[in-house]
C-alpha cells in the first residue's frame, strides 16, 4: 500500500506527508498506526482532516469506505454522539484522538479485528479495577523536546577548526559557549571569564595552567551534561506519572517492560539534592561578602568603644618618636593600644569563620580579606574578597560538574526507553479507555448470525442516564417469535418509540465497529449499510419532500440494509403518507 492509495491524497498531501514524517514508509506507518497526534503536527492539519486521513487509510486497507455504513445524516448524528461518549472515558489526548479514527463498517475481518481489541481492553480494564491508572495515564502526554537552557559560567575550548565544525553541527554550542583558541595566551585569557573551561584537543599543552581542564571525552555528557539532564528535568512530572502507570501494569501482570526498574533508580538521582559540600560551598558564595560586611562594621564598632573608653599617657620619648621623622602617631598607636587591636580582630576573624562554616586553607582568605594591619577603621581587601569568590566558584562548579557528568552518562542512552515507554503508556490507553467505558456502561460483546435480524434483552440507551431496560426483536434472531424482519411500532407519545429505535442504531452501530453494546445479549447480522430517517419538524416542502424520497429509493437494492424510521409519516399528509410505507413495506 502506497500513500497514493489512500483516497483524497494527492501529490501535494502526499509532498506534505513524505516532508513531514521524512518519508513515504514512515508517512504511512504513522496513518495506518491512526498517529492523529502526529499528523496534527504538519502545519495546516485540522484534527477533523487528521481523523478523516487515518478513517480513509484503514478503509482502504480493508477495501471499504467510512462513508459507506452510515447512509444518512441520522446515522452519523447517532455515530458522532456514542464517539462523543466514548472520548469522555480516554484519559489520554492520545486515546481520545485515536479511538476517533474507529468508524463502523460492512468488513466482517475489520470487525473481527476490532473485536478482538476490544475484549483484549475489556480483559485488561477488569484486571486494573480499584486501581489509580487511571489517575496516572490522564497526567500523561508527549514528552518535552526543548533545546534546553543555556550554560552561561562554562566554556568549551577547542585547538582545531575541525572540531570546532564538528561541535557546532551537533549544535553543542547552542547549550555552551564553544571557542576556538590558538594559543596558550588566549586559553589564559580566556579562563578568566568563566567558572570552568574544559579544553578538547592535543596540540595545546594546558598542564600549565591549572584552571583549564583536559577533556577526557567528547561526548554531549562530558562536554554539556545538561544537555542530556534537561530532557529528563523538564518531563519530571511526566516521568514520575510513567513510572507510577507503569509499576501497577507491572504488578498486575497486564503489562511488562523491560530495563524500568533500572530506569526508574537512575532517575531517582534527579530527586537527590547536590552534594553537601557543593551545597555549602553555594552558600559560602551566596552569603560572604555580606557577613564580612557585618564583621568589619562589627569590628570598627567594637574598636572604636574600647579606645573611647582607655587612656593612653604618652612618655617624651614617645613624643618624640611621633614628631621625628622615623615615626607617626600610627606606630605610636600599635606599640599601645597594638593588643587591643589584635584582640578585636582575633575576635572579628572568629565571627567570620563560625558564621560562613570556613574550613581549611579558606580560613586564610578572610584572615587576608579582614588585613592585621593595625588601622582605623578597618576595610575589606576588595581585590582578595574577588579572588576567594572567583576560587569558591570555580570549586563548586568542578565538583557539580562531576555529579552531573556521573548522572548524564549513565542516562545518555536511556532516552530512547523512555519514549518507548511513553508511546506503549499512551497507546495502552486506547484499549484501556475503551474498556473502561464498557466496564461503566456494562457493556458486552454481541453475536452476530447469518440470517439478516437485530434483536437483543435489557438494552440501555447511552443517551439517558438512568434508561429502562427494554428487549426487542426483528427477524430471525432467536430471542422472541415471531420472527418478521419488518415491525412497526406504535403507541402514546413519549412511550420511548425513538429511544427505542436510537437504541437499535446505537447497538448496530458499536457492533459494527467490534465494539461491545449497551446489552444483556445481543444477536444481529452484518448490515451493509444503516439508514436512519429521523424525526421530521412538521410537513416537508416539495424540495426536501423530492429528496427524502430519493433516499429511500435506494432501499430497493439488494444488499443487506437496516433501515430505521422515526415518524416517517410525518413527510407529507397523512393519507399519502400512509400510501408510501404502505409500497415500501411491499418492496
Amino acid at each position: 500500500m502506497k500513500l497514493k492509495d489512500i483516497p483524497g491524497v494527492g501529490v501535494k498531501v502526499n509532498e506534505r506527508l513524505v516532508a513531514h514524517f521524512g518519508d513515504e514508509d514512515a508517512a504511512l506507518e504513522a496513518i495506518l498506526k491512526g498517529d492523529v497526534a502526529g499528523l496534527l503536527g504538519m502545519r495546516g492539519m485540522s484534527q477533523r482532516q487528521a481523523t478523516a486521513l487515518v478513517q480513509r487509510a484503514r478503509g482502504a486497507k480493508y477495501g471499504v469506505s467510512p462513508s459507506d455504513f452510515l447512509a444518512t445524516d441520522e446515522a452519523v448524528r447517532i455515530y458522532e454522539s456514542l464517539m462523543e461518549l466514548l472520548a469522555r472515558s480516554a484519559h489520554t489526548d492520545y486515546a481520545r484522538q485515536k479511538l476517533g479514527t474507529f468508524f463502523p463498517s460492512s468488513c466482517r475481518e475489520m470487525i473481527e479485528e476490532n473485536r478482538k481489541f476490544a475484549e483484549s481492553a475489556i480483559s485488561s480494564a477488569s484486571a486494573l479495577v480499584d486501581t489509580d491508572l487511571a489517575l496516572h495515564l490522564s497526567k500523561i502526554k508527549a514528552l518535552r523536546k526543548s533545546a534546553g537552557f543555556r550554560v552561561r559560567n562554562r566554556a568549551v575550548a577547542v585547538d582545531s577548526a575541525s572540531t570546532f565544525r564538528v561541535l557546532k553541527e551537533r549544535g553543542i554550542d547552542k547549550n555552551i559557549d564553544v571557542h576556538l583558541v590558538e594559543s596558550l595566551m588566549e586559553l589564559r585569557d580566556l579562563a578568566q571569564g568563566y567558572d570552568h573551561v574544559t579544553l578538547l584537543g592535543g596540540t595545546l599543552d594546558s598542564l600549565a595552567l591549572s584552571e583549564i581542564e583536559e577533556a577526557e571525552s567528547d561526548e554531549d555528557w562530558y562536554l554539556v551534561p545538561e544537555r542530556i539532564l534537561h530532557r529528563y528535568q523538564e518531563n519530571e512530572p511526566l516521568l514520575d506519572a510513567i513510572f507510577k502507570a507503569a509499576g501497577i501494569l507491572e504488578m498486575c501482570k497486564v503489562a511488562s517492560f523491560e530495563g524500568l526498574e533500572e530506569l526508574v533508580r537512575g532517575l531517582s538521582k534527579l530527586k537527590v539534592d547536590d552534594d553537601p559540600e557543593v551545597r555549602r560551598l553555594d552558600r559560602l558564595i551566596a552569603e560572604l561578602e555580606g557577613r564580612v560586611e557585618e564583621t568589619v562594621a562589627w569590628a570598627n564598632t567594637e574598636l572604636k568603644r574600647r579606645v573611647e573608653s582607655c587612656s593612653v599617657t604618652l612618655a617624651g620619648d614617645d613624643l618624640l618618636f611621633a614628631l621625628g621623622r622615623s615615626g607617626d602617631l600610627r606606630d605610636v598607636f600599635k606599640s599601645r593600644m597594638g593588643v587591643t587591636f589584635q584582640d578585636v580582630l582575633k575576635a572579628a576573624r572568629d565571627r567570620a569563620f563560625s558564621d560562613l562554616e570556613l574550613l581549611g586553607a579558606e580560613r586564610a582568605h578572610i584572615e587576608e580579606i579582614i588585613s592585621s594591619e593595625v588601622r582605623y577603621p578597618l576595610e575589606e581587601d576588595r581585590e582578595a574578597m574577588i579572588r576567594f569568590l572567583r576560587e569558591l566558584r570555580k570549586k563548586a562548579e568542578a565538583k557539580r560538574l562531576k555529579s552531573r557528568r556521573d548522572l548524564a552518562k549513565d542516562l545518555a542512552g536511556k532516552w530512547n526507553l523512555v519514549e518507548t515507554l511513553n508511546g506503549a503508556l499512551l497507546e495502552f490507553d486506547v484499549g484501556y479507555s475503551l474498556g473502561c467505558f464498557a466496564l461503566q456502561r456494562v457493556l458486552i460483546m454481541p453475536q452476530f448470525v447469518e440470517d439478516p435480524c437485530i434483536g437483543f434483552s435489557d438494552g440501555r440507551t447511552l443517551f439517558l442516564d438512568d434508561p429502562e431496560p427494554v428487549s426487542y426483536s426483528v427477524g430471525p434472531t432467536g430471542l422472541a417469535e415471531p420472527s418478521e424482519r419488518v415491525a412497526i411500532l406504535s403507541g402514546v407519545n413519549s412511550g420511548g418509540k425513538t429511544t427505542l429505535i436510537e437504541l437499535a442504531a446505537q447497538v448496530v452501530i458499536l457492533a459494527q465497529m467490534g465494539f461491545p453494546v449497551p446489552v444483556a445479549s445481543s444477536r444481529l447480522s452484518i448490515f451493509q449499510s444503516l439508514y436512519y430517517f429521523g424525526k421530521s419538524r412538521g410537513t416537508l416542502g416539495a424540495g426536501a419532500f423530492e429528496a427524502t424520497i430519493r433516499k429511500f429509493s435506494v432501499l430497493a437494492g439488494g444488499d443487506r440494509k437496516l433501515v430505521l424510521a422515526d415518524e416517517l409519516e410525518a413527510i407529507t399528509e397523512p393519507g399519502a403518507s400512509a400510501k408510501i410505507i404502505a409500497s415500501l413495506l411491499d418492496e
